[in-house]
């Protein structure tokens, strides 16, 4: 086999290739959370807005338009980071023919870029109680005291200590069928869907599934069967955390910046006779608001 000067750039297009099916094979959350975004800036600023009451009566605003003052909601700066790794292939590994390893590593390196993404994706969840890791209010994605708005310190709740059943999944719902906006109008979130661990997969499926109410002896109708989803996320960390979601409202306030995907990028050295292999990324990710979820840990 001849082996050209250029063996690296012309190995490049055949890797690439060995790249993009590799991740096409694996199963990627983001999309199933997120709102994905791309970005040409450094980093993308929201500025959230507060909620208008309902409509005025003509007759009582004088026959004229009512103007409402709607105030400053919590702004949100998305400042993306840099990512990244790279292999380095010999020239022997080509010349003695040894393809499969040259393929192990370009799936390896692929890997590298899946697993990472959903490292980072997954951190919106596994940091959902932790106050270090905090959102536009200040707040954990589920505390126990989000502020309604800049304006307005009145509190609400997102986060308990529950076991995962039946009657928990109801008591979750009803808490967030009861919120409100900062003008005390109700927000009408639909809680539709149950994401855990591996754990809890059986007791969310038990709830979500079965003919019969879950966790009682009487003959009872499932009032769950049919009207919420569950996602089994391979990448939570706490076996004993649970969430309940609005998919929707989720869709539109968590979200991720690509600002940079991820390529396979090439270098050879004249010297060493090694040819490197790079991906750069850059991203961010996070959330304008957190109505679209309530959080619980399974008491020890």
């Amino acid at each position: 086999m001849q082996i050209r000067d250029n063996w690296g750039e012309l190995l490049e297009p055949g890797l690439r290739t060995i790249w993009d099916k590799h991740l096409k094979k694996l199963k990627d959350f983001l999309p199933t959370f997120y709102n994905m975004e791309t970005s040409k800036k450094a980093a993308e600023h929201s500025l959230g807005t507060g909620s208008m009451g309902l409509m005025k009566d003509w007759e009582t605003t004088g026959n004229q338009v009512s103007y409402e003052t709607i105030y400053k909601g919590f702004p949100k700066t998305y400042m993306h980071k840099k990512y990244s790794n790279g292999m380095q292939i010999e020239r022997e590994l080509l010349e003695d023919d040894q393809y499969s390893e040259i393929k192990r590593k370009t799936k390896a390196l692929a890997m590298s870029v899946y697993y990472t993404r959903q490292y980072y994706g997954a951190l919106t969840f596994n940091q959902a109680f932790n106050a270090t890791y905090a959102g536009p209010d200040g707040k954990a994605l589920c505390a126990s005291d989000h502020p309604l708005s800049p304006t307005n310190s009145t509190t609400w709740k997102n986060a308990d200590e529950l076991t995962l059943n039946a009657d928990n999944v109801e008591k979750v719902r009803g808490e967030m069928k009861g919120w409100t906006d900062d003008k005390g109008n109700l927000l009408a979130v639909n809680p539709d869907t149950l994401i855990v661990g591996t754990k809890l997969r059986k007791p969310a499926l038990v709830i979500a599934d079965s003919d019969g109410e879950p966790d009682t002896s009487d003959n009872n109708v499932n009032i769950w069967k049919g009207s919420v989803n569950v996602i089994e996320y391979d990448f939570l960390n706490d076996p004993d955390a649970w969430f309940m979601v609005d998919m929707e409202r989720m869709k539109r306030f968590l979200v991720w910046f690509d600002r940079r995907r991820a390529q396979l990028e090439s270098e050879k050295s004249f010297d060493t006779e090694v040819a490197k292999y790079k991906t750069v990324a850059r991203w961010s990710h996070g959330w304008d608001d957190a109505t679209f979820i309530y959080g619980c840990k399974q008491p020890a």
